[in-house]
């Protein structure tokens, strides 16, 4: 990348920087109605959303093709391995229908009411969603799901549906430790420098889904401290494979937060609740990606944190005004989008 490039990324990224929505004022929103959660985001992002009728899904797919368009200025000035890297990272926004198609099969839910749950990744897009909804069983869509991009992180669900059925929790996070796995891979073929920047970032983010997964498999689902350690993807900063091997065999969800490393042990030892411990890791991970996105120098890393923040930001509206619009009370809302109760 050229010295032009990269003063234009540079500022590219603190205009993008400024328009995210930080995480008390996206729980403030929950409190206001739908058309004031619509003027306070365009107010605060500069940009714009047309309601049509108070169909949330319009609204969620705006929000969804505004972040790829963003992505795509974002990722211009890349080449190679690094723009290779970005395309799959964004990929996470695809993560959304494939979940949807897999429930949606699993259940026999009309393929017409499935459709209406994709969100448009538009460019980014790599599911043949026409073909995928025309199949005639979940195990011809499971097939036909195995000769796109996503085969290997496909394979790891369908053995997990097929050892614990179609439990939401497990089969998303599955998906999710398949997707991160395959993620990890790939920032070791960047530069080197580039590498250990955006694992820093990546290794925060393994955090908390490692540690959150391990509660719930260990103290929701039973599991054994072998088969909830194999489920994790064993690639984060402070908790690294032995230290999760060693939780893992713990007996407690107390024992288990009284033996972590700081800052966790101090940010989850007064909560008892699964739930909200997503919350202040979820909460906690997120500061520490604004972080390298506000303070960091290496830009690929500073990208990946935007598009790990604007993914949460992205996700957090969907649900909040998917909830408006169905009339949701805001504690529903609130356990919905994840804000601690």
């Amino acid at each position: 990348m050229n010295a032009y490039s990269s003063e234009y990324l540079s500022t590219r990224l603190t205009i993008y920087a400024n328009r995210l929505i930080d995480f008390e004022q996206l729980v403030n929103f929950i409190e206001l109605d739908l058309e004031r959660v619509i003027v306070e985001v365009e107010a605060l992002t500069d940009h714009y959303y047309h309601i049509d009728g108070m169909q949330a899904d319009k609204i969620e797919n705006q929000l969804s093709k505004r972040a790829m368009d963003d992505f795509l200025v974002l990722i211009r000035p890349f080449a190679g391995r690094e723009r290779r890297f970005f395309y799959f990272a964004i990929r996470w926004f695809e993560l959304a229908n494939l979940k949807v198609l897999i429930r949606g099969k699993f259940s026999g839910t009309d393929s017409l009411k499935i459709e209406e749950e994709f969100v448009d990744v538009g460019e980014f897009a790599d599911l043949p969603v026409k073909k995928l909804l025309e199949t005639d069983d979940p195990y011809e869509m499971l097939r036909l799901l195995e000769t796109t991009p996503y085969a290997s992180i496909v394979r790891q669900a369908r053995r997990m549906y097929e050892e614990h059925g179609q439990d939401l929790f497990l089969l998303d996070a599955t998906i999710d430790r398949g997707f991160f796995i395959d993620l990890s891979q790939r920032a070791r073929f960047l530069q080197h420098q580039d590498t250990e920047h955006v694992s820093r970032v990546m290794g925060d983010l393994l955090d908390r889904f490692n540690l959150l997964w391990l509660l719930r498999y260990r103290f929701s689902y039973g599991l054994s401290a072998a088969k909830s350690f194999y489920l994790l993807t064993k690639t984060g900063n402070r908790l690294n494979s032995t230290e999760l091997m060693r939780l893992a065999r713990m007996d407690s969800i107390d024992e288990v937060i009284a033996a972590l490393p700081d800052p966790y042990r101090k940010l989850l030892e007064n909560i008892h609740v699964i739930s909200d411990m997503e919350a202040v890791m979820e909460y906690y991970s997120l500061s520490l990606a604004a972080r390298a996105l506000n303070r960091g120098s290496n830009l690929v890393s500073r990208s990946f944190a935007y598009i790990v923040m604007r993914e949460a930001e992205v996700r957090y509206l969907q649900a909040l005004i998917k909830g408006k619009q169905l009339g949701f009370d805001a504690g529903l809302i609130k356990q919905a989008v994840g804000a601690p109760s």
